[in-house]
C-alpha cells in the first residue's frame, strides 16, 4: 500500500516540478506548453484521487473490512480510468503529434492498471513501470517544449 501511495505522490511531483502549474485557457489546437501545463493539473487532480482511495484501502483493511477495502480498491481503479479519459481528452487539443501520441499511450496504461484494479489482491500486481516511462517521455517532451525546442507535428 505504501508503495502505491509513494507512486502516485511521485508521478504527480515529477509531472508538477517539470511542468508547473498555470492556468491556461482552453483553445482548439493549444501548444505544447500550454497543453504539458493542463495535463500537469490533470494527473495532479487524478492522482489526488487515487491516492485518497488507496488510504481508504489502508484504513478499512486494518480494521479487518476487506469488502470495503475491496470497494475502495475498486474506486481507485476507477479513478485511474477517469484520468485516463481526462488525458484523452488533453491530448485531443494538443497541436503536436508526440504530444498526442505519448498522451494516449499514457491514457491507455492508466486505464488498463485502473480497469485490473478489481480486490486488495490486483493491487499487489499494479504495474507502474509503462506509467513511469510515458510520464518520464511527456516530460522530456514537455521540457523540450518549455526550452524552445520544436516538438514534430
Amino acid at each position: 500500500m505504501r508503495r502505491l501511495s509513494r507512486v502516485a505522490c511521485i508521478l504527480t511531483t515529477t509531472f508538477l516540478a517539470a511542468l508547473g502549474l498555470s492556468a491556461v485557457p482552453a483553445a482548439a489546437a493549444e501548444p505544447t506548453p500550454a497543453v504539458c501545463t493542463k495535463t500537469a493539473k490533470t494527473v495532479e487532480d487524478g492522482l489526488t484521487v487515487f491516492a485518497r482511495e488507496l488510504s481508504n484501502v489502508t484504513k478499512a483493511a486494518d480494521s479487518g473490512d476487506m469488502t470495503a477495502a475491496d470497494q475502495s480498491v475498486k474506486k481507485a481503479g476507477t479513478s485511474l480510468v477517469d484520468l485516463a479519459a481526462d488525458l484523452r481528452t488533453d491530448a485531443a487539443t494538443a497541436d503536436a503529434a508526440d504530444v498526442k501520441t505519448t498522451l494516449g499511450q499514457l491514457a491507455d496504461e492508466f486505464e488498463t492498471q485502473g480497469k485490473s484494479l478489481t480486490t486488495v489482491e490486483s493491487l499487489q500486481n499494479l504495474d507502474v513501470t509503462r506509467i513511469d516511462a510515458l510520464s518520464d517521455q511527456m516530460i522530456a517532451i514537455c521540457g523540450a517544449a518549455s526550452a524552445g525546442t520544436p516538438t514534430p507535428r
